[in-house]
């Protein structure tokens, strides 16, 4: 069972609707256990004398704003902790702070962009999917979800090291999200090449434990597969594994997490394997 001690949650400074805060507030609120660690990188720009006075000012400003957003967090009980991080590249600078926070669960609104946005530019989910030590939960929806539909994607006719590792750990939390989440359904999809590549629903519903009706085998590529499937099932919530990189391998466009963001309608946990 994945241990869930502290939440990583991104502040937008662009808007007072911080999703992201709304729905990790919820997740703690289900279990005393959990603290928030608030997050928000400030830079300003401006053309001023006295860069340090700068500096000050807006960290004190940003940290108060921020302060009354998670106000009524830890009059609810909730262990809340706030950093307020000055740096210009801040899209480099959310993984390893989240990192340094120990953080067992990173939450963020789901940033927008077109598919060619994200081949062409180094967006903050990019970053954090490719560079993130534990699970994102990116949030696509405002609401807290209530009688969540779970979606488990799954690859499960590939059976090297890799993949069993990514199935295993989606599953896992898709399992422990269930449990957390009154009347809540799990279901499961896997999307096949071809033939040669079947995958038997009774297998992928096994393998989870769910019913049989509630796996979905279908051709064709994941990033247009899984999509699908969640907005036939109005799905509250997909979970699918991404693997962590760096150097050259961060630079390759190819993970099946990063190449649905913007198809799915709704919110993503994706699970991270080293």
């Amino acid at each position: 069972m994945p241990t869930l001690n502290k939440i990583f949650v991104i502040i937008d400074p662009t808007t007072d609707n911080q999703a992201a805060l709304t729905n990790a507030a919820w997740v703690a609120s289900q279990n005393q256990s959990i603290a928030l660690h608030v997050y928000e990188a400030v830079y300003s720009t401006s053309d001023n004398a006295d860069g340090e006075a700068l500096k000050r000012v807006e960290l004190a400003r940003h940290r108060a704003w921020v302060n009354t957003l998670v106000e009524p967090i830890r009059a609810a009980g909730t262990g809340v902790t706030v950093e307020i991080d000055w740096t210009s590249k801040w899209r480099d600078a959310i993984a390893p702070a989240a990192k340094r926070a120990e953080a067992d669960l990173i939450v963020k609104t789901a940033s927008v962009h077109s598919g060619a946005e994200r081949r062409l530019l180094k967006t903050s989910d990019w970053s954090l999917l490719r560079n993130s030590h534990c699970p994102v939960y990116l949030i696509k929806r405002d609401s807290v979800p209530v009688r969540v539909k779970m979606l488990l994607a799954l690859d499960i006719k590939r059976e090297d090291e890799l993949h069993n590792t990514l199935n295993e750990r989606v599953i896992e939390y898709g399992r422990a999200l269930i449990e957390s989440v009154p009347e809540s359904s799990l279901y499961a999809v896997n999307a096949y090449s071809d033939s040669a590549h079947y995958v038997y629903p009774d297998a992928l519903a096994a393998k989870i434990g769910i019913d049989k009706t509630a796996a979905h085998c279908v051709q064709g590529p994941p990033e247009k597969v899984i999509p699908e499937v969640a907005a036939q099932l109005d799905a509250s919530i997909v979970v699918i594994g991404t693997v962590a990189r760096d150097g050259l391998k961060a630079a390759m466009i190819g993970n099946t997490a990063e190449k649905i963001l913007d198809s799915l309608n709704t919110n993503i946990l994706t699970v991270v394997a080293q």
